[in-house]
């Protein structure tokens, strides 16, 4: 079975992009795409064989002019039953090994596989590489040539990871793992997707793969474990909103637009001033006067990260999720510069500026450490 399965995957375009499927970058694909062929290539045959018998018995048995009744009528022929019901038996027995076959290899990760935790949630993706102690989000990096393993768990609702280049798909669920490993063959970006229906903006719940050779992926995991350590407080703004906004941009517009959380445009000016009114009717103001809860701006936009449920924004369902542990002390005073200074980043249509100019407004060394 295997040896027809590769005949078939060698004999066509498995891997090159067809009219029914992307390009093949994994070891699977080729797989995957004989049998995706082999599947085809038999509903073809049973197609053609179908509609020419249809049109034999339409053109042979058509009611001739002054015909009114026909002569004999079915009658029971043994060895044309047995033969299309053996038949037909055979390929599908066929087609259920040939698909267990790969069905088993995609659900058996090798030994050696590089591991990668999915935490899947409305509606972003992040990665975390728990080898080089490496956290990304929308994008995913591995390694060419290795086996990698993605364990996967759902933060919400169900959700579900599918890469169509490295033809692998799973459902990731609340309240349990799930896991799937591939194989890249290819340097370049590939398309991930979430195909699991998961809310409003399920279409935007998308993340790019980045495929490496071994020495370059070393390379980046090492640069991004000491990326934000390494920037300078002058630039942690524009490392926000470059780095670490792809995470929050499915809910949290630049332009003001309405979306599923509040825009970040303006959020500073109502966080300073305390006009954010809550669902219980509170408002920012309440909790920012002497003694209260956030007695300076800073603290309540780092609580909207570590907990966003404790207050809710009037007009918004809350379905906003922690980022407690997934990120970094200096990354949260980077997004809380970030907003801070968004009006310096981006022009009036949210449009992020190439070169923006903080003026005197640029953080200083340790500004934002005391005010985290």
């Amino acid at each position: 079975m295997t040896s027809l399965l590769m005949m078939l995957a060698a004999a066509g375009t498995s891997t090159e992009a067809t009219f029914w499927m992307p390009e093949g970058a994994s070891t699977v694909a080729p797989d995957v795409d004989g049998l995706f062929d082999f599947i085809n290539l038999i509903c073809y045959i049973f197609f053609a064989l179908v509609v020419a018998a249809l049109i034999w018995f339409a053109i042979r048995y058509r009611q001739r002019k002054g015909q009114h009744t026909f002569e004999g009528g079915p009658t029971h022929n043994m060895a044309l039953e047995i033969t299309w019901t053996a038949i037909p038996t055979v390929i599908v027995v066929v087609m259920f090994i040939l698909g267990l076959q790969t069905f088993l290899d995609l659900r058996t990760s090798p030994g050696n596989a590089y591991d990668i935790n999915v935490t899947a949630q409305k509606w972003s993706w992040t990665f975390q590489h728990p080898e080089f102690a490496v956290t990304e989000a929308a994008e995913l990096t591995v390694p060419a040539n290795r086996p990698v393993r993605l364990l996967m768990g759902s933060q919400d609702v169900l959700h579900s990871l599918f890469v169509p280049a490295f033809r692998v798909k799973q459902d990731v669920v609340p309240g349990r793992y799930t896991s799937l490993w591939f194989e890249a063959t290819q340097p370049g970006t590939y398309q991930l997707y979430c195909t699991e229906y998961c809310g409003k903006d399920h279409s935007l719940m998308l993340a790019t793969v980045h495929v490496l050779e071994w020495d370059e992926f070393q390379a980046k995991m090492g640069k991004l474990a000491r990326e934000y350590e390494e920037i300078p407080e002058s630039q942690l703004p524009s490392y926000a909103l470059t780095r670490l906004y792809n995470r929050c941009a499915s809910c949290h517009t630049l332009d003001g637009s309405s979306s599923t959380g509040p825009s970040f445009k303006g959020l500073w000016e109502r966080t300073a001033e305390g006009t954010t009114v809550f669902t219980d009717g509170s408002t920012l103001a309440d909790l920012q006067k002497p003694g209260g809860v956030y007695d300076i701006p800073e603290n309540y936009i780092r609580a909207s990260l570590v907990n966003p449920q404790a207050h809710i924004v009037q007009g918004y369902t809350g379905a906003m999720p922690s980022f407690q542990g997934q990120l970094k002390e200096r990354q949260i005073d980077a997004l809380v510069l970030m907003i801070k200074h968004l009006d310096k980043l981006v022009d009036d249509q949210g449009n992020i500026l190439e070169n923006p100019d903080l003026g005197s407004e640029t953080p200083q060394e340790g500004a934002a450490d005391d005010n985290g």
